[in-house]
Parts: structure tokens; C-alpha cells; sequence
């Protein structure tokens, strides 16, 4: 195999999983909820967001 297309296609499912990782973890959120004093898990916010739950609304 090409080395040029194995780095190609190891940087495009890199960047597939970042985009994947992002969506699922509100990252912002969490670090809102971390100065607002609240005991939030990133973990927790994950669930909520699988569960369909707007995790926005339980920590805001």
C-alpha cells in the first residue's frame, strides 16, 4: 500500500472520530458546569445526551 494513502486515510478516520467524540460530549458544558460549582461528570453528560435528555437544561 501507498504510504501517502495509509497517512491519508489514518488522518480522515482520525478526524471522523474527533467530529464523533465532539458530538456526543458537551465539553463546553461541562467545563460551565465545573465553574458554576456543579458535581456534573463529563460521563453523566454523555448519558444524558445518549438518553436524549438536553443536559443544557439540567445544568443551566
Amino acid at each position: 500500500m501507498n504510504p501517502a494513502l495509509l497517512i491519508f486515510i489514518i488522518v480522515t478516520l482520525a478526524i471522523l472520530a474527533l467530529s464523533l467524540f465532539f458530538s456526543f460530549v458537551p465539553i463546553g458544558l461541562w467545563i460551565s458546569a465545573l465553574a458554576a460549582g456543579v458535581k456534573v461528570g463529563l460521563m453523566n453528560l454523555v448519558g444524558m445526551r445518549i438518553r436524549r435528555v438536553i443536559p443544557a437544561r439540567i445544568v443551566n
